[in-house]
């Protein structure tokens, strides 16, 4: 994608700049909210990342600039004066996502990828309803087991009951959701995408159900949520497994009674879509953990397909880079040989088909004048050196987490000189908190 930075604070504007681009991303960094106003009227980009306190004009401004484009760019707003006034009127004015500062780079790039997910849905849909498709839909695979997803996934579209597409993360959810809305009875009406796991609890419950003014600090308006948008089309739940206690019992409703409450609301509206849902995790084992609702799992997994991990059909991997590569290189200027195939196979790809997709046009972009693609093309970082986990390499959980805390509380000790108060602040804890875990952890010394 296309990504406009606009950040002011140099330590963070360029080790995020950095990151994205190894992803395959153009990235272009201002450090001014007017510049960014003035690079927007004469420009375009698929996504803004964005401060909110800038020199010459706040990032709300650069927000509204964005969102006005046509089409418009997707937005996520970073700030380190989080409120909830703050996040919700940027949902309001249309960001795709809110963080609040310090954060995780892994937090940040989850929610860049959620942006690359549903733009390419969109994109796709889009090409689909002109007439110039070619074929996007279809589940790319010769191998058995997608025989078998085709043939089931077939079955499923004149159906009005739910669908829930199980698979690892990127394995082709989105893909398959677009495909049995754009091929079913229900392709002429809306198809709108929820990405559950990117907004927080109180954000994403304002934006499946809606809310009524005065429903919380903030609503200054009424808003109509996902399930009153989504009209007698395909709701799809990207990532249900996300979804709230309180949010999975108003969905039940939706789902039982065909109807739902705005928040703040006591009146019920009518609900007509269809929903599509999508999990990363095995919801029965969320079950039984207590952590998902049984009877809300049944409602979802009325009509159940698991999309396999690119591992377990390596066989397609030569039809899906040829389609990636298609469309990466609609010149068919390069090609890729049997010695870089067989180098390609060999790596595990974690990440499945987007992992793979992403590595295509990293390939090409990287090619230059090359007309072959080779290895490094594919992965400049060096040799393939991914291997299968196995049962040993995986720890206790509880010893995991004793770790993972011991890093996290040394890590903000060094940052603070050993100042403890300040480390506290920036782990979210109490002074008596931390001051708990250091001798729980054996780290009073």
């Amino acid at each position: 994608m296309r990504i406009l930075l606009v950040e002011d604070e140099k330590t963070l504007a360029i080790p995020l700049a950095d990151v994205l681009k190894e992803m395959g991303h153009q990235v272009i960094v201002l450090g001014d909210g007017a510049a960014a106003l003035a690079w927007l009227r004469e420009d375009r980009c698929d996504l803004v990342l964005t401060d909110v306190r800038l020199p010459g004009a706040d990032g709300i401004q650069v927000l509204q600039q964005a969102r006005q484009l046509d089409p418009p760019s997707d937005v996520i707003v970073m700030t380190g004066y989080a409120s909830i006034e703050q996040a919700v009127g940027s949902m309001k004015c249309g960001a795709f996502g809110y963080l609040q500062k310090p954060f995780p780079t892994e937090a940040l790039l989850a929610l860049v990828q959620k942006v690359h997910e549903v733009r390419s849905m969109q994109e796709e849909l889009n090409s689909f309803r002109k007439g110039k498709s070619k074929g996007e839909y279809e589940m790319t695979g010769a191998c058995p087991v997608m025989d078998d997803l085709r043939t089931r996934a077939q079955s499923a579209l004149q159906a009005e009951s739910t669908l829930l597409i199980l698979g690892e993360n990127g394995t082709g959810k989105g893909r398959l959701a677009r495909w049995v809305h754009a091929m079913g009875n229900r392709k002429d009406n809306p198809f709108l995408v929820l990405p559950c796991g990117a907004l927080s609890e109180d954000l994403l419950e304002g934006e499946l159900f809606g809310y009524c003014r005065g429903a919380f600090t903030g609503a200054e308006t009424d808003h109509s949520g996902y399930l009153e948008q989504a009209g007698d089309g395909i709701l799809f739940l990207d990532d249900v497994d996300d979804l709230s206690p309180s949010a999975q019992a108003g969905l039940l409703r939706a789902l039982q009674e065909r109807e739902f409450i705005p928040l703040g609301s006591t009146t019920p509206k009518a609900f007509h879509a269809r929903v599509l849902s999508s999990t990363k995790c095995d919801l029965a084992d969320l079950v039984r953990d207590g952590k998902f609702r049984e009877d809300l799992y049944y409602r979802l997994a009325v009509l159940p397909l698991h999309l396999p991990p690119l591992r377990e059909r390596m066989e397609d991997l030569p039809l899906l880079v040829a389609e990636f590569l298609s469309d990466a290189d609609p010149e068919a200027r390069l090609s890729v040989p049997v010695s870089t195939f067989e180098k390609l196979t060999e790596h595990h790809w974690p990440g499945n088909v987007r992992e793979l997709e992403n590595s295509v046009r990293r390939a090409v972009a990287l090619a230059g004048r090359a007309t072959i693609l080779k290895p490094e093309h594919f992965f400049p970082g060096g040799p393939l050196r991914s291997k299968l986990i196995t049962p040993n390499d995986v720890p206790p959980l509880k010893q995991s987490v004793r770790l993972a805390e011991r890093e996290a509380i040394r890590n903000a000790l060094s940052a603070t000189g050993g100042k403890r108060a300040e480390a506290a602040a920036l782990l979210g804890l109490s002074r008596k908190s931390l001051w708990q875990k250091l001798k729980e952890l054996g780290l009073e010394a």
